[in-house]
This record gives C-alpha cells, sequence and structure tokens, in this order.
C-alpha cells in the first residue's frame, strides 16, 4: 500500500522561523509542511478543518502559548503529535518540562546560529530522529482521513453522515506561570506520549487551562502505537536473565548501596511516576541520566523535587553522593563517578558525545563499574536507541548488579529497554507504575 507523507504543521509567530522549521522538516524523507498558523488560536482553528499528523509548537506566541494549546491538541485531538520548538532560556525549560508532562511528545530547541543555514542544519540535526520515525512507522494510506476513534475526533467529524463542529476555543490564553515556580520535565528521541483522558468531542467544553492537568495513565496516539508495535514485530522474544517465572527477583539477595537510572524520549514523565512510588528519604543515593540539553535538567529536577517528596538536584562536579539524595546528569555534560577515600564523589566533563548523547547513561555506568564494589540497581527507563546497554554489560560482570527494565507497553519509545533485554541483561521487565515500588522492595 502506497503511503502518504507525514503531514505536519508549523506553529511560530516569526515569519522567519516559520520558513527556517519548514525548511528542516521537510528536509527529512517522507515529510511534508502541509500548512502554517501564527499563534495557538489560529493553529486550533486549522486543526478542526484539515489533517494533520505533526504539529511543530513553538513555546512563546501571542494570542495562546504554546501550554494553552498543547492542552487543547491533547484533550481534542489525540491522534496529533505535538513536539515543542522552544528557545533556550530558563523560563522556556520550565514551560517545556510542563509540556512533556502534559503530553508532548518531545522538544526541540531553537538554534542560536546567526546564520540562516547553519540554522537549518541544526534544527534538522534535532527534527530527523522524531520525523522519520513517526514518518517510517505511521503514515496514513492516500485519502484515509484523520485518524481518530469513534467517541473523539479531531476537527470537525462526521456522524450518521452529518458535520458536527469541533469544540469551541477558549477566549483568551488562560495560562499563568505560578509564582517563583518552575514547570515539567523533558527529553529527546522518538516514541509514544503520556496524555490526560480525553473527552468527547463535539460542543464539549473546552478543558480549563488555569491549572495544568496531571499526568494520567498512557494514551497513545494512533500513529506512535503503530510506530512501536512494527517495532516489536522486527523484535525477537526476550529471555530475561534472573527472574523467575512470577516474576520475583530470583537469587538476588544482595541488598543494594546505589540506585542508577537511565532515561530519554518519555523519561520525564516516567522519572515523575517512578520516584513518586518510592517513599521519601530513599535509604541510598541515586544518580540519573535523562537525555536533555544544557539548562532543562535544573527545571526538570526542581519539578521531580516538588511533585515526588524526593531530594533531586542537578549535580555539580566534585560533589559527594549521599543516601537520600537524588543527583541528575546535567544537560549536555557527561555525569561520571570517582573515589575519593570512603567516598564516591561526582566527575562532570564535557567529553565527545557517546551513542550520540551527552549525557550518556553508558558513560555514568562504566565510571561507576570502575570505582564502586558494593551491589547496584539498574534502571533503564523509556528512550530511543541503545544508551545504557553496554554499561548495563559492563556493571553485570561484578555479578553485583540487578536490572529492571521498564515494560515495552508502557513505554513511550521501547528502545533502550529493548536493547537491554534482547542483550540478556534484563532480571525484571516492569511496567512503569510498579517500577517505584519494586525499588523500594530491593532497596528494604
Amino acid at each position: 500500500m502506497t503511503t502518504a507523507p507525514l503531514r505536519v504543521m508549523v506553529v511560530d509567530d516569526t515569519t522567519t522561523y516559520r520558513m527556517i522549521v519548514r525548511q528542516s522538516a521537510e528536509a527529512v524523507p517522507g515529510v511534508e509542511v502541509v500548512d502554517f498558523a501564527a499563534n495557538g488560536r489560529i493553529a486550533l482553528d486549522k486543526l478542526s478543518r484539515i489533517p494533520i499528523d505533526v504539529v511543530l509548537l513553538d513555546v512563546e506566541m501571542p494570542e495562546m502559548n504554546g501550554l494553552d494549546t498543547l492542552h487543547h491538541i491533547t484533550a481534542h485531538y489525540p491522534q496529533v503529535t505535538v513536539v515543542m520548538v522552544s528557545g533556550a532560556s530558563h523560563t522556556n525549560a520550565d514551560i517545556v518540562v510542563e509540556c512533556l508532562n502534559s503530553g508532548a511528545f518531545d522538544f526541540v530547541t531553537k538554534p542560536l546560529e546567526s546564520d540562516m543555514d547553519r540554522s537549518k542544519g541544526a534544527l534538522l540535526a534535532s527534527l530527523r530522529p522524531i520525523l522519520s520515525l513517526l514518518s517510517r512507522r505511521g503514515r496514513r494510506a492516500p485519502g484515509q482521513g484523520v485518524p481518530g476513534g469513534t467517541s473523539t475526533q479531531a476537527g470537525a467529524s462526521s456522524v450518521a453522515g452529518m458535520r458536527v463542529a469541533p469544540p469551541p476555543l477558549p477566549t483568551r490564553s488562560a495560562f499563568t506561570p505560578p509564582p517563583n515556580e518552575a514547570h515539567s520535565p523533558a527529553a529527546l528521541e522518538p516514541r509514544e506520549r503520556v496524555r490526560a483522558p480525553v473527552p468527547t468531542v463535539g460542543r464539549a467544553p473546552l478543558p480549563s487551562f488555569t491549572e495544568p492537568p496531571r499526568i494520567a495513565p498512557p494514551l497513545r496516539s494512533t500513529r506512535v502505537t503503530a510506530a512501536r508495535t512494527e517495532m516489536e514485530r522486527e523484535s525477537r522474544p526476550v529471555t530475561s536473565v534472573g527472574t523467575s517465572a512470577s516474576g520475583s527477583a530470583a537469587g538476588w539477595d544482595k541488598k543494594p548501596a546505589l540506585l542508577l537510572i537511565g532515561s530519554s524520549t518519555g523519561g520525564p514523565a516516567a522519572l515523575t511516576r517512578v520516584l513518586s512510588g518510592i517513599p521519601p528519604k530513599l535509604p541510598i543515593p541515586a544518580l540519573i541520566v535523562q537525555h536533555m540539553p544544557p539548562m532543562f535538567t535544573v527545571s526538570l529536577a526542581a519539578q521531580l523535587s516538588r511533585s515526588t517528596g524526593h531530594t533531586v538536584m542537578e549535580a555539580a562536579h566534585d560533589q559527594e553522593v549521599e543516601a537520600g539524595k537524588i543527583l541528575l546528569a546535567p544537560g549536555g555534560r557527561h555525569l561520571s563517578v570517582k573515589r575519593h577515600g570512603t567516598m564516591l564523589k561526582t566527575v562532570l566533563n564535557d567529553g565527545p558525545k557517546v551513542n550520540g548523547c551527552r549525557p550518556a547513561v553508558d558513560v555514568l555506568f562504566m565510571s561507576v563499574m570502575a570505582s564502586y564494589a558494593d551491589p547496584i540497581l539498574a534502571v533503564i527507563l523509556t528512550g530511543m536507541g541503545n544508551d545504557g546497554a553496554n554499561g548495563v554489560k559492563g556493571l553485570k560482570r561484578s555479578g553485583k548488579t540487578y536490572c529492571l527494565t521498564q515494560s515495552r507497553e508502557s513505554c513511550v519509545v521501547y528502545g533502550m529497554p529493548r536493547v537491554v533485554e534482547e542483550m540478556g541483561l534484563s532480571d525484571e521487565s516492569i511496567s512503569l507504575e510498579e517500577l517505584g515500588p519494586k525499588i523500594s522492595e530491593l532497596c528494604r
């Protein structure tokens, strides 16, 4: 069957940047930019009339900003994938993290290059993996309308041959950031997104935007679900090591002294779920690598601290790794550890990217392998690619590492966990909802 191009809408209030985003997106094979909008209100009006697969959505716009627009899209057009396009500032970082918790698939940062060709090249490098996956795995056949369910259709739906009007737009943008508070999470790789419950479309009232919605159990878009399904068809059955038929930790009789977590696409929301399932005052130290660019991890650490009750902070160089504290690798920098007498201390560096990432999960895990002899609990969460697999392999050589991977069904992108499982390195594959309690059980 011939497939249609991935239909993309670019939403940005700057004419020049709409052109840059369009040219960058259309440089990805199988992608067609079919429309533009200067703000969220215009975009929502067009979504009600035009079949769109992906919206590349600016964060800061007049009339209706990116967060308000995202709330409306996730509520009324769940089959549309939203990728945020953000400037690199602390304010934008807070909002992007909130967008990732509110259903955005991923985000890319606007290049700081003054040269237009360089800007397009930098943006293309960020957009290519996201759009390539969505285009390759989930395009519609020509002539197929906007995908959607029976109770929720995009835009003006057809019910018994009659046209049903799209939901009304809000009269104004209502997003007001809470004073002196950062917002929520982000990451970088193609996958499936966590959504709030979807109300019936038609003339149903628009949900309130005065408060961001809480994270709900995953409700995945048609496109991304199709992408993961095809990935699963290509994978071979996984035989986990050291897992009993009941899924318990067979043969693991050690209490871990250190918790390591690696995540990427879909990671911010997953980390929120996992840490929320662990009682405060974790009895062991924890180190996290989440693929993110500079600036955004400060906002992510603040959001995780507020929403989970744990002390989460961006790691500093030469910082002691202590029980009860959760250290997050800074965006754009590798995090590793070294022994300093009886203490374990952090090391930050700007070395080359590993597995295309900086920070990289493998860099942290390999450094722990080289400098830490006590039992370790390693956790690999949702994300595209294979980062973390070699690190887990190295840690496993000591015989003192137990590895948990996020289950296929609960991943936004079943990439990083899948590679670990296929290498026979996962001791248990566990759903997102059960990972926090499982970590608590093993650390008791």
